[in-house]
């Protein structure tokens, strides 16, 4: 997404609906996800089947694209919830908003909740995540 501008995080406000970023699990990605990983397990080696925290990685990645952190910036806490498989030859649809953001002092706790659904429209993680952003 190269042509697409990274939001600031200091002008977002709770609400702020990041757009939607597609995803298609070829065997290569997955391939590669296995690889990068050493998942070395009999349930994804030669299978069409997706590891669950591969969603949550693709899912950071999309919300990686869309939103500009500053430096000191860090990543606090993740909560994922699985809702059904990914297999290889789905398209996945990545869906972040802005839920909570709470200035403190010198710092600011932002919590993006992500919403991941499959080419059928069938949601397989729902989650959150939160950041500790220095003001800028």
């Amino acid at each position: 997404m190269p042509d697409q501008i990274k939001a600031t995080y200091s002008v977002l406000e709770v609400g702020f609906q990041f757009p939607p970023i597609h995803h298609n699990i070829d065997a290569e990605t997955a391939s590669k996800y296995l690889k990068a990983t050493t998942e070395n397990s009999s349930l994804f080696q030669g299978s069409l089947l997706v590891p669950p925290l591969a969603v949550g990685a693709f899912a950071l990645d999309s919300l990686s694209q869309s939103i500009s952190l500053p430096p000191g910036s860090i990543h606090i806490s993740q909560e994922f919830e699985f809702m059904d498989a990914l297999h290889v030859g789905d398209t996945i649809v990545c869906m972040a908003c802005i839920s909570k953001k709470q200035e403190r002092s010198k710092m600011c706790l932002l919590t993006v909740d992500i919403n991941v659904t499959n080419q059928k429209d069938v949601v397989v993680l729902m989650g959150k995540t939160t950041f500790m952003l220095p003001h800028s």
